[in-house]
């Protein structure tokens, strides 16, 4: 019983985006993305992963910050969201909301530390959330979405929320899924 309830507590480790059409022009994203590994491919990738997380984890704060930027400079030229049908209408994305320096240099030094605990383990980084959001001239009815080659596969979850108004001395409306 204690390994079904495990099962069903475990996150996806996988990269994943969720997109919520939240009014006709204007789509929220969300990403999950092992954030190490997306960084370590941007901004080290010829030398071993070890080294990497080395170097960064006790990089100062200030010099992080710098590489920080480089990457998520790349992440987000890299990151398309397209109107269908075809690529050619781009839909630019805004407001990005990326992990600060502390977080990511503590996810590095914790990924270090598991490393040494078991060397031959596989230890994963909890997904980094990053957000955006995505506001297009006329109605979203369909959207591709284009990723950067370091965030590999990516699961795409998309839904637009339907939302109903609950009196409190009545039922609702029926709600439906």
């Amino acid at each position: 019983m204690l390994m079904v309830s495990s099962a069903t507590a475990h996150e996806l480790q996988e990269n994943r985006a969720t997109l919520v059409l939240r009014d006709k022009t204007h789509i929220s994203v969300t990403l999950y993305i092992a954030y190490s590994d997306a960084l370590y491919q941007t901004l080290m990738p010829q030398r071993p992963f070890a080294s990497f997380l080395l170097i960064y984890s006790a990089m100062k704060p200030e010099d992080l910050q710098k590489e920080l930027l480089r990457a998520q400079t790349r992440f987000q030229s890299e990151t398309r969201i397209y109107l269908s049908p075809g690529p050619g209408r781009e839909v630019p994305l805004t407001n990005w909301v990326w992990p600060d320096v502390k977080q990511v240099q503590t996810m590095l030094q914790q990924r270090i530390m598991a490393a040494m605990v078991d060397p031959n383990g596989h230890a994963h980084d909890t997904p980094i959330e990053i957000r955006a959001d995505a506001n297009a001239p006329h109605e979203i009815t369909a959207v591709m979405v284009k990723f950067p080659e370091e965030f590999q596969k990516v699961l795409v979850v998309s839904y637009h929320p339907n939302q109903v108004w609950a009196d409190s001395k009545a039922l609702s409306p029926e709600i439906k899924f």
